[in-house]
């Protein structure tokens, strides 16, 4: 299916993605609005591409990217331009990409469980 991705509600490309599950990717067909976010979008694929390597241990993907975006809000409009309810929608550069994160709730819980570990974050001693 074709979606639209917008930043600050500005529509700035299409991506046929299907299916729209999980952490879903396609190649981004920008429209002319994309010219005005396309720098984020590099600087983000240029400091993800420093981290080389995503596991679960280390962080969730879509946190990184957060962390990184330097834009407007991403969010994605289905056909009938109603936004849809997923987590977050990332742009990575050279070459236009749209990942989106539509893992159901349990699945992005897991993925932070795996980031801080079960017990919280905290540690205590072994016993002696």
């Amino acid at each position: 299916m074709d979606y639209t991705v917008t930043c600050d509600g500005t529509p700035v490309g299409t991506a046929f993605i299907a299916p729209l599950a999980g952490l879903a990717h396609a190649e981004l067909r920008p429209l002319p609005a994309y010219a005005a976010i396309r720098h984020h979008a590099l600087a983000a694929g240029r400091k993800l591409h420093e981290r080389d390597h995503f596991s679960a241990t280390n962080g969730d993907f879509a946190e990184e990217f957060a962390c990184r975006w330097g834009g407007g809000r991403l969010a994605i409009m289905d056909a009938t331009g109603t936004e849809l309810r997923v987590a977050s929608v990332m742009i990575i550069e050279p070459r236009p990409r749209v990942i989106v994160d539509a893992r159901p709730d349990m699945a992005r819980v897991e993925a932070l469980l795996h980031t801080i570990g079960r017990d919280g974050g905290g540690r205590s001693r072994p016993a002696a």
